[in-house]
């Protein structure tokens, strides 16, 4: 499958830059998209190929038949306006005409394969590892730079942008709502200690669908959606916006985006460990606050309830797609110092999962929440 990959990027590299050289250089290692660093004469650009839009995960797991079969589709699937690449690239597009978030440039577009440029900076990732005592300002100027996104409702949109529909809620209710749910965890834990990550799992899923019935969801608008810490980039020198890469816009809860970030940036912790772990989880919290100070009292409970259901919603499924993953792929050293972690960190979310299936105080779950991945990120 790499291989191909390999053979219609360098195909789609010849046919846009014809007389320039081109290098195939490392393979970036991910459970969702084949991406490849490459050389385009002197300069640098990424490439990423999607099969059929289709995590890489499902793919080697047959969620798309056998090999023949995929090749069959990905023929058509390229051609399709709404394949994967079209809309990142589409979306790349229409973030550049916004006057926020500031997007990553667009290299090309050819034959289903999407180049970009590198994006020279700190990852928000990074940022967090030297500076964790600015954990706070760095959020706080990450979602003002996404404002003007956030402020746009779905009855502004252009063609291609927006796929279907790939919110918290609805992600996880395709992942775990349907009837092989059930055989699909006991299928993914098999192979990880301890052995009582598929009760664990169980318990987990029916909380978290649950939880979601009562989640209100408010407006409704444009979201960057695979919002994460290594994907907001800080230029070097003072007063520099931040650049974010990769984006998967949809319609959403502009909450969505925080949830997310939250999720991914405790991941994170959780992966790395580092030192500075408590002043992260600090700002986090401080960050929140923040957000809750400029909503009415009376609506700040429902706000935080929901932030910790998504929360609890897209760590699950990041954490899931990792342990799914066969052996042979290579993920990214975060992925794989996650599956080592699952168990301690599946034991949090199934604590927060049954705190919020009791219907505890939204700021008592919140503080809870808080405090154990305290403990999970210094391990």
């Amino acid at each position: 499958m790499f291989d191909q990959a390999d053979r219609r990027i360098a195909a789609a590299a010849a046919a846009l830059w014809p007389a320039a050289r081109i290098e195939l250089g490392l393979h970036v290692p991910s459970p969702t998209t084949y991406v490849r660093r490459m050389r385009v004469d002197d300069r640098t650009v990424y490439a990423k190929y999607s099969f059929v839009g289709m995590s890489l995960v499902s793919l080697l797991r047959g969620s798309a038949g056998t090999w023949p079969q995929v090749l069959a589709a990905q023929e058509l699937y390229v051609q399709r306006p709404d394949s994967l690449m079209r809309r990142e690239a589409a979306q790349l597009a229409f973030l550049s005409r916004l006057p926020g978030p500031r997007p990553g440039l667009l290299a090309g577009l050819h034959d289903g394969v999407l180049f970009t440029t590198p994006v020279t900076g700190t990852p928000l990732s990074q940022a967090l590892l030297t500076q964790p005592a600015r954990t706070a300002d760095f959020l706080d100027l990450t979602f003002n730079e996404l404002r003007p996104l956030h402020g746009r409702g779905p009855g502004v949109t252009d063609p291609g942008v927006i796929g279907t529909d790939r919110s918290i809620t609805s992600t996880f209710a395709r992942k775990f709502g349907q009837p092989d749910a059930h055989s699909y965890i006991d299928e993914l834990t098999s192979g990880h200690e301890p052995v009582h990550l598929a009760p664990v799992l169980h318990r987990i899923v029916h909380r978290l669908l649950a939880a979601g019935l009562s989640v209100l969801t408010g407006r409704r608008s444009f979201c960057y959606g695979d919002l994460k810490p290594e994907h907001v980039i800080f230029p070097a020198g003072s007063g520099q916006r931040p650049v974010f890469i990769d984006p998967g816009l949809m319609f959403a809860s502009p909450d969505s985006d925080r949830a997310k970030l939250i999720s991914r940036t405790v991941l994170f912790l959780a992966a790395v460990r580092p030192s500075g772990a408590g002043q992260v989880i600090d700002g986090l919290g401080r960050h929140v606050d923040s957000h809750l100070d400029r909503t009415t009292r009376v609506h700040q409970p429902a706000i935080l309830r929901q932030l910790l259901t998504w929360w609890l919603m897209d760590t699950t499924s990041i954490l899931t797609t990792y342990l799914a993953a066969p052996f042979g792929l290579a993920l990214p050293h975060t992925g794989q110092a996650l599956t080592a972690r699952a168990s301690a960190i599946l034991t949090v979310v199934d604590s927060l999962a049954g705190q919020l299936e009791r219907r505890l105080p939204a700021r008592q779950v919140w503080d809870n929440a808080l405090a154990a991945v305290r403990v999970v990120a210094a391990a």
